[in-house]
């Protein structure tokens, strides 16, 4: 169904995209790439970062490159996306999924201690753990690195949605030994599919592009000691990349207030939100909210639906997925409720004031 008001929309500005090629007239367009690379190092301050054609591309080399392969066991929020998932199940590894806490629904730290002793009496320890800042909110990183660096566990940040987002001043994707975003269709930024990794560990970046480029050997003639994949950003993309990033800030400030002006016009109508703990500054890529109940998040959804607004449930969790039936889980279903009584609203940079004052309308009568 095509919506007149989409969950969140980026137009294509095809002046500025043309102002950015008309630059590399005459110059190899690889540049266009690197030079997108570039920009986001400084935009997340990370030293290396490699342009890949999807987020979940991202978060495979992340995984691969840290050694990650068949057997081992990686921790993983169960309320997520797929694509936080399927990565390990590529590699052959076992996702160990853990519920959420109930202030920012990000992976609770005290599930994952209780996982990790459960798994240690088993005789199994997780090699690595994979942190998502669940639309745009940052985890409560402080206690998940401290567990991870006591158990010597690896740490690949999912910041897929979380472009802009701050933990203690600093952007989020760049706390763990790999960090990932996506730039698709919906995101705060976007390069119309694509992803970037990030890392201080230049061994991890050099390998990842190497990956990314079908293990292509540096030799004149094509030769491969091992599978690659062809997982490297067109472009075209890094051109929409460059056009769009330096609208980051401006964007985020308009989700942020886009967030507060239902926050406030919903009060007494909603029962819960993502809340931010200190030190912590969310995109808020999507403006998500608790009904009272399922019903009433079915009924919300389905009377906007009529109305051509476009709203999403919250994520059904990993563990309710038939595909991992038989995954470890270890909460008391945290995520169901969220699923059960979640909505995501209309939430893109471009949403204007009078339809805030529609869409709370609608919900309020």
């Amino acid at each position: 169904m095509r919506y007149s008001t989409p969950l969140s929309y980026n137009p294509i500005d095809v002046a500025r995209i043309t102002e950015v090629l008309n630059r590399y007239e005459g110059i190899h367009h690889n540049q266009i790439v690197t030079d997108f690379e570039s920009a986001i190092g400084k935009v997340t301050g990370s030293i290396h970062a490699v342009a890949l054609n999807s987020g979940t591309a991202a978060i495979h080399l992340a995984l691969k490159v840290l050694g990650i392969g068949v057997g081992d066991y990686v921790l993983a929020p169960s309320f997520t996306y797929i694509a936080t998932i399927n990565p390990i199940l590529y590699l052959g590894a076992h996702p160990v999924l853990i519920d959420s806490e109930t202030t920012t629904w990000n992976m609770d730290p005290h599930l994952v201690e209780e996982a990790l002793e459960v798994l240690k009496k088993e005789g199994k320890r997780p090699k690595a753990m994979v942190v998502v800042h669940t639309y745009g909110m940052p985890s409560q990183l402080n206690q998940l690195l401290a567990i991870a660096r006591k158990e010597g566990i690896s740490v690949v940040e999912d910041a897929a949605e979380s472009l802009g987002s701050t933990y203690q001043r600093k952007m989020v994707g760049t706390f763990g030994d790999v960090g990932i975003f996506s730039f698709n269709n919906n995101k705060v930024v976007t390069t119309y599919g694509g992803g970037i990794l990030l890392t201080e560990r230049p061994e991890l970046a050099e390998k990842a592009r190497f990956l990314a480029t079908q293990s292509r050997e540096n030799l004149p003639y094509y030769h491969h000691s091992e599978v690659g994949y062809n997982y490297a950003m067109g472009p075209l993309n890094a051109a929409q990349g460059l056009s769009q990033l330096i609208d980051l800030q401006d964007n985020v400030t308009k989700r942020r207030l886009i967030f507060e002006r239902y926050r406030i016009k919903l009060e007494g109508y909603v029962h819960g939100q993502q809340c931010e703990l200190p030190d912590m500054y969310s995109n808020r890529w999507f403006s998500c909210f608790l009904f009272k109940d399922e019903a009433t998040k079915g009924k919300i959804a389905n009377v906007l639906g009529s109305r051509g607004i476009e709203t999403r449930p919250l994520w059904n969790p990993m563990h309710r997925q038939p595909l991992l039936i038989n995954a470890r889980y270890f909460g008391s279903r945290e995520a169901e409720l969220l699923f059960n009584r979640g909505l995501c609203l209309p939430s893109g940079h471009n949403l204007t004031e009078d339809k805030i004052d529609e869409i709370v309308q609608v919900i309020t009568q």
